[in-house]
């Protein structure tokens, strides 16, 4: 029932965005919402919208075999354009040749430019906006799947603690599944909340009676004659089925499934760092660094007024930061807390919320009344377009720690330190304060392992809604 609402969701959506952009389409290149088509025949008289109209479930089925209406396909966003743009681009040509057998040589091409270009928009918004709102609603505890765990091994205990700590995605781990009995008594998902409910023998049985909606093999918990079995069973199963790669550090734009003499394999495409790829990135960051000190500039001088009427000090805090290869300098902030902050940490270290070497505390009494607001909303970071600008940080990276956190590094804590520090990241439009410092780690990691330029300006935008909504901030 939840995949067929889904599925019809995205139907009307794309339909809608199609028809949008035939009209916009319309009134840009004709200036009116209301010009025909020119036909051979002066007895028929059709507007260009109407003939959208008609051109939509033509498009809708071409986005239909480009495997668009896959639901586990909502939450993907921007990663779907050149799958939609390829879907309509037959629908153009499609168009053409229809327009051909109905003798129209009024259609403009123009027109059908715009329309092309403006139903991949359309398309791609009404997705982004479906994808959203269903967040949201599964954020509220709305249209969540029920999901089984089949495996005992730390991949399996990984994907439900990582499925249990993103209700956004809308996938609630109801029980799990043992590789084999002799695992059953010792395997132990009681810190999840998740029950074990039987082995993998029993997937079949135990999805059919708890009526699952997804199943998610973790594949490093099974022999290949035993996965093998589990596929052929789960077939005739009314649920998502998927297989985790176990690829945890690994972008899935970079991996590719192919086939060789028969063989299934996941191709896993490199990364360059190479001198030209960050300099790209430092351009990216001083043209948008840049302007975002000029556009911001107002602000600032607001902010600027509130802290000098909220209490007595400096304007800006500079605190010191370790960047790249663990060299020292100092990071800008707007002063928000007040000016004997620093000597009141030690006072404070017992109530600390945070876990590893971090400090955390959602109602630091060492925060001014201005710097409650402007932690809320993250503007006490805007300073550090300075450290942008000279260098010492990047708009996206992992977060510069503090001197005494990086004494408490392990090895493995100590790749954060590969790249230029910065001013957004993964964990920030993650969950920002709510996460754990492994989980921060883990976010760190992935980053450094999946860096593009792409990434850069995904991880920005998505930090917009974050801050605007205060997700997990103190």
């Amino acid at each position: 029932m939840k995949r067929r609402w889904m599925v019809a969701t995205l139907l009307a959506g794309d339909a809608l965005g199609i028809l949008v952009g035939a009209v916009l389409a319309t009134a840009m290149r004709f200036g009116s919402f209301t010009a025909q088509v020119g036909f051979e025949s002066p007895d028929v008289q059709v507007e260009f919208w109407q003939l959208a109209v008609i051109v939509v479930p033509l498009w809708v089925a071409f986005l239909a075999l480009g495997g668009l209406y896959d639901t586990d396909r909502v939450s993907r966003g921007l990663s779907e354009t050149g799958r939609v743009a390829r879907s309509l681009s037959f629908g153009v040509v499609a168009l053409i040749l229809l327009t051909f057998v109905a003798k129209t040589p009024g259609l403009s091409r123009a027109w059908t430019l715009l329309f092309w270009v403006l139903a991949i928009a359309g398309v791609l918004v009404a997705r982004a906006v479906i994808a959203f709102s269903l967040s949201v609603m599964h954020r509220k505890g709305r249209l969540l799947r029920t999901t089984l765990i089949v495996g005992s091994n730390s991949e399996s205990a990984d994907i439900t603690r990582v499925l249990r700590g993103a209700p956004g995605a809308g996938l609630v781990p109801v029980g799990c599944l043992s590789s084999s009995q002799a695992e059953r008594l010792s395997l132990d998902f009681s810190i999840f909340g998740v029950p074990v409910l039987g082995t993998a023998r029993d997937l079949v049985k135990v999805a059919t009676e708890m009526r699952i909606d997804t199943v998610i093999i973790a594949s490093s918990a099974f022999d290949h004659d035993v996965l093998a079995r589990m596929i052929a069973e789960v077939r005739t199963l009314d649920a998502d089925i998927h297989i985790s790669s176990g690829l945890f550090e690994v972008l899935t734009s970079r991996v590719i499934v192919s086939e060789v003499a028969g063989v299934p394999l996941i191709t896993v495409k490199g990364l360059s760092l190479s001198p030209g790829n960050l300099m790209v990135k430092r351009v990216f960051d001083l043209v948008v660094g840049g302007a975002g000190i000029v556009v911001g500039l107002p602000i600032w001088l607001l902010i600027v007024l509130a802290i000098k009427l909220s209490s007595p000090g400096p304007v800006f805090y500079s605190q010191t930061r370790v960047g790249r290869d663990g060299v020292n300098f100092p990071m800008f902030k707007f002063r928000s807390m007040y000016t004997d902050a620093d000597k009141r940490l030690a006072d404070l270290v017992e109530v600390n919320e945070a876990s590893g070497p971090l400090f955390k505390m959602r109602d630091d009494p060492r925060v001014t009344s201005a710097g409650k607001w402007m932690r809320k909303f993250s503007v006490d970071e805007f300073p550090q377009l300075l450290n942008v600008m000279r260098g010492e940080m990047s708009l996206v990276g992992p977060r510069p720690p503090l001197p005494y956190e990086v004494e408490r590094y392990s090895a493995d804590d100590w790749r954060r330190m590969e790249v230029v520090p910065g001013m957004t990241g993964l964990w920030q439009v993650s969950g920002r304060s709510n996460l754990t410092f492994d989980e921060m780690v883990r976010l760190d990691l992935f980053y450094i392992n999946n860096w593009s330029v792409a990434l850069d300006f995904a991880l920005l935008v998505r930090t917009i809604p974050a801050v605007l909504f205060a997700r997990g901030a103190y």
